[in-house]
């Protein structure tokens, strides 16, 4: 584990581990912070960056891989902050849209 003890958010880790393809490049570590281990995940070229605790980490588990493909749809957003990343480009159904303000 490195020593980053005089980091200012009392952050430690280990080494980068570089991932790519020709769609993406991330770089991932484990790292220590005073609220746990997180995962860090860096998508250098889009200057993105997220820390992820182990329920975080774990619901990714949960999640098929329709989910992410509806992700993929439109990964940077709409231009309508107000809907969820998820439901922006499906359609919801009578039941999906009850109590929600994001009809069609």
């Amino acid at each position: 584990m490195a020593d980053n003890s005089g980091d200012p958010e009392g952050i430690s880790g280990g080494e980068y581990i570089d991932i790519a393809n020709e769609f993406a490049h991330v770089l991932v570590r484990k790292i220590y912070t005073r609220n746990g281990e997180r995962l860090e995940i860096i998508a250098p070229h889009l200057e993105k960056q997220i820390r992820l605790d182990p329920l975080e980490l774990e619901a990714l588990t949960w999640q098929t891989t329709a989910t992410f493909s509806r992700m993929l749809e439109e990964p940077f957003g709409t231009a309508d902050p107000e809907i969820p990343v998820l439901t922006r480009s499906r359609k919801t159904s009578a039941s999906e849209g009850e109590g929600s303000d994001h009809g069609n």
